[in-house]
């Protein structure tokens, strides 16, 4: 026996003389230590090291859940082998409120204690050395970063405890919130939610809070816990059902409370389940308020409405052309030309509806005019617009460059051509929105494969519809003038509007890309041009140097990268850029808020841009109002927008939102803006 103590003490004894304690760091605002429960400890066994942090007065760090701001502390561990560290042990959190933004944090000198386990095999009388490179967010009036490295060893062999260090982290680790007794319940109640609670510990509960683990779920708004008749606690908790992601079906976090003037916590789960069916509810809310047969109605009309809409305009005159040379055909030929038009009309819905259900599918994030947020389309498009101008002021004979290139697809159809000026048409058509189209394409989008093909059909048919109506009366074309010489001019002065159409997709385009994008289209125009010019001239390298040309000029606009710009502020500079947790924000400051969803690309969203929302009332509405002005860019793909326009119900732009003070569910304006619109909107 004399000799087995003898061993251990000569064992202790050769031991170098370990701290559990690292040297203190100064990161600035704060000084951080490593402190340890145990000088030694054996093969296999547990025990923790904690981070102790003093904050100089009245400056704060954050939890886990940071609330409005802020970042959590972070714990980096370099470990030798053999050695393992679990989570940070969170110190229960307080509110600390700044303004309108409230925050989840410490003051003072709070302890993240970690566990550690070394495993069995790690070699008795060796010492392992642990590192922890942290960081953490400061805060007073500003915000400061602050990091720091600290390390200490520990032997392994017989356990050693450090009473001092150990006392610390037992403390901090009995204050660590736990699974209790405390039972709750959850109802919804309007824009609220009340959670009740009881099998408190006996005495008297106050100054209830609920601080979730995971930010985004509920607003960080403190409310007050009242009693019911049934002595239970309630608190009234703000759910975001605006979030992104579809609530959980059990939210846990820490229920903090008073107990005789004693501060305890504990863990609780909110069973959320009820909530879930109502936030799907709010996503479709606008859509879901729409019939079946309502939005099979609207993307009708919606789709007449179309034909008069500025960006379908050069592609119908186009077609109104080609209607016009029919007025000395038999009927049969009349028929045959608006049949094929509205066919490559609803082919084109239908292949669009096939393409947005499959990208659905993939778990892309779409919307109406989808395909224009692609720089490359955008590119082609303004070149198609581009030649056909030239080719109707006659710079080449083949009279539209698409009907040409449809009639040699399938030469012996004369009329071919026509299905794909349709197509055309389509493709062309949606930058814009015609009134009644946004609820009817928002429950397109929302609902079902074979709804969506549905409503996207009866959007073609509302569209083809004045050309299937020519098709079945066709002794109308007969009251058109006969052709003469009033049809050359006719057919030049078309070609006006598909040159302004070509420009604004360029400008489009700059909004996108900027001018290296813009620059490989105009090159291609010249390069086109100087094709046309070698096909028109007897040269003796046409034939080589023509289809070279015109090689490089097709190919350019889908050559290379196209790197988007920032156009967040493309529309005055009193607009600040939208996200959903900026609403959020200004919700919390009691502000209103409008919000601009728009698109370089969207005519509308243009129309109201200019002539509504830069008007100097509606700028001074804002400004007497206390309203800030968000816009939500969409001309490049951006996911988040889409899943907000999914939210309100619509499948494109525009789409324009009034907040009142703190109210989550906003107001939608008609897509047509006027002063007094947004005035009644803004002003109750």
């Amino acid at each position: 026996m004399r000799t087995i103590i003898l061993s251990i003490v000569m064992m202790l004894v050769s031991f170098p003389v370990l701290a559990a304690q690292s040297l203190p760091v100064d990161t600035g605002r704060a000084t951080a230590t490593l402190i340890s429960s145990h000088d030694s400890v054996l093969p296999g066994q547990k025990f923790y090291i904690a981070l102790q942090t003093k904050l100089d007065r009245n400056w704060h760090t954050y939890w886990q859940n940071p609330g409005d701001s802020g970042e959590p502390v972070y714990i980096d561990w370099t470990l030798p082998a053999g050695v393992e560290a679990g989570a940070i042990n969170w110190p229960p959190p307080k509110v600390i409120q700044t303004g309108p933004i409230v925050n989840y944090g410490f003051e003072g000198s709070p302890i993240f204690p970690v566990q550690f386990s070394v495993e069995k095999d790690v070699e008795p009388g060796s010492i392992v050395t642990i590192i922890a490179n942290f960081s953490y967010l400061v805060c007073k009036d500003i915000c400061i970063p602050e990091n720091g490295s600290a390390s200490l060893s520990i032997a392994i062999g017989p356990p050693m405890e450090d009473m001092l260090q150990k006392t610390k982290i037992d403390f901090a680790l009995n204050k660590v919130p736990k699974k209790g007794g405390i039972e709750s319940t959850v109802e919804p109640t309007g824009e609220t939610i009340t959670a009740g609670f009881k099998n408190f510990p006996l005495g008297n509960i106050t100054e209830l809070y609920f601080f979730p683990y995971e930010n985004g779920h509920f607003k960080n708004i403190s409310t007050k816990a009242s009693r019911n008749n049934r002595d239970r606690l309630k608190l009234e908790l703000i759910p975001d059902l605006r979030s992104k992601e579809i609530f959980p079906s059990n939210v846990r976090g820490v229920l903090s409370y008073k107990i005789n003037g004693i501060p305890k916590s504990e863990v609780i789960d909110l069973s959320t389940s009820k909530l879930i069916s109502k936030q799907k509810n709010l996503l479709n809310k606008n859509s879901s308020n729409l019939s079946f047969m309502s939005a099979l109605l609207g993307a009708f009309i919606g789709g007449i409405i179309l034909n008069f809409m500025p960006c379908v305009f050069p592609i119908i005159s186009m077609k109104a052309f080609s209607i016009a040379k029919l007025v000395s055909e038999n009927k049969s030929a009349i028929k045959r030309d608006a049949f094929l038009y509205s066919a490559g009309i609803m082919t084109t819905f239908l292949l669009f509806a096939i393409v947005i259900i499959l990208l659905k599918l993939g778990g892309a994030e779409i919307g109406w005019g989808f395909h224009l947020q692609s720089p490359r389309v955008v590119s082609t498009l303004s070149i198609i617009l581009f030649l056909a101008g030239l080719s109707l002021l006659g710079v080449f004979e083949t009279g539209s460059i698409f009907q040409n290139l449809s009639s040699r697809l399938v030469e012996k159809y004369k009329m071919t051509n026509s299905f794909f000026t349709g197509a055309f048409a389509v493709v062309v058509a949606t930058p814009c929105t015609a009134p009644l189209m946004a609820g009817a394409l928002g429950y397109a989008f929302v609902s079902t494969g074979s709804i969506t093909i549905t409503i996207l059909l009866s959007l073609g048919a509302g569209f083809a519809s004045p050309f299937l109506l020519l098709a079945c009366f066709p002794n109308v074309i007969s009251k058109l003038p006969k052709p003469g010489v009033w049809m050359k001019y006719f057919k030049e002065a078309l070609s006006f509007p598909m040159f302004a159409a070509s420009i604004w997709l360029i400008w489009v385009l700059d909004q996108q890309v900027g001018p290296d994008g813009v620059a490989k289209v105009l090159v291609s125009f010249l390069f086109f041009v100087i094709a046309i010019w070698f096909v028109k001239n007897d040269i003796s390298a046409r034939k080589l140097l023509a289809p070279l040309f015109l090689i490089v000029a097709l190919i350019l606009p889908w050559y290379g990268d196209y790197n988007a710009e920032d156009n967040n502020t493309l529309y005055g500079l009193y607009a600040e850029e939208w996200s959903s947790e900026k609403v959020l924000e200004l919700n919390n400051e009691g502000k209103n808020v409008f919000v601009n969803f728009t698109a370089a690309w969207c005519v509308t969203c243009k129309y109201n841009e200019k002539v509504v929302l830069n008007d100097p009332r509606v700028k001074k509405l804002f400004k007497d109002t206390d309203t800030i002005f968000l816009t939500a860019d969409w001309t490049n793909k951006n996911s988040n927008i889409a899943k907000e326009l999914r939210v309100h119900g619509r499948a494109g732009v525009p789409l324009y939102l009034v907040y009142n003070d703190t109210s989550i569910t906003p107001l939608i304006l008609p897509q047509t803006l006027s002063y007094k619109i947004i005035k009644n909107a803004i002003v109750k």
